[in-house]
């Protein structure tokens, strides 16, 4: 008679917790990925806006106009710090944007679903398959009574009451 085993299960829920595990961290990756590209255009953008301050202000000195050199100094030393900013955020992206292992995680990450999916759907097959045989055992076996399953009862007859 075969028999119901749940190590099975504890197995593939051990596996299920790798996979869900490999991938929150990829999510996690590509989260931080996109987070790192919002500030590569949000500094790209106001570097952008520090640039046409800075034309504005250097095309007044080229017309004549009174500017305050501290504005321009500052809108120096923002520009400076912005470029710094988007070099380093540029070599990030460049850095983790590399195609090659990209596309090679992706394919592993693939590959581990399927893996991971079809030992799953054997072990949930399997264990469909003992518990059938379970029950088909367990309803196939003659149930005998046993010995006591009938008793006699003796009734005198001043006991029996009888309706009319």
């Amino acid at each position: 008679m075969g028999k119901f085993n749940i190590s099975n299960f504890d197995e593939l829920f051990s596996k299920t917790k790798i996979v869900a595990e490999s991938l929150n961290k990829k999510g996690s990756q590509a989260f931080d990925m996109s987070r790192k590209r919002l500030e590569y255009l949000d500094a790209k953008a106001k570097l952008s806006k520090l640039y046409e301050k800075y034309g504005k202000i250097q095309f007044d000195a080229f017309v004549g106009e009174e500017i305050n050199e501290s504005d321009l100094e500052m809108l120096t030393a923002q520009i400076i710090t912005y470029r710094e900013k988007l070099t380093d955020l540029k070599a990030q992206l460049d850095e983790a944007n590399d195609t090659t292992d990209l596309r090679r995680e992706a394919e592993d990450l693939k590959k581990e679903v399927i893996i991971a999916s079809q030992e799953a759907k054997e072990v949930i097959k399997k264990q469909v398959e003992n518990a059938k045989s379970v029950i088909a055992a367990k309803t196939a076996q003659p149930s005998k009574p046993s010995d006591d399953a009938f008793e006699v009862v003796e009734v005198e007859p001043e006991n029996v009451e009888v309706e009319e």
